[in-house]
């Protein structure tokens, strides 16, 4: 965690996964999430 995570506390979402706190904390990948994935396995 950072200092911006911090201060925005639950405000702000950072982050590659969504989670939704409103539907049993489930957790969504974002479109990010699959680019950055996508690298990591060609690297």
């Amino acid at each position: 965690m950072d200092n911006f995570e911090w201060a925005l506390g639950y405000s702000k979402r950072f982050g590659l996964v969504f989670v939704d706190y409103n539907n049993d904390v489930k957790r969504i990948p974002k479109t990010s999430f699959e680019y950055y994935w996508d690298l990591i396995k060609t690297r």
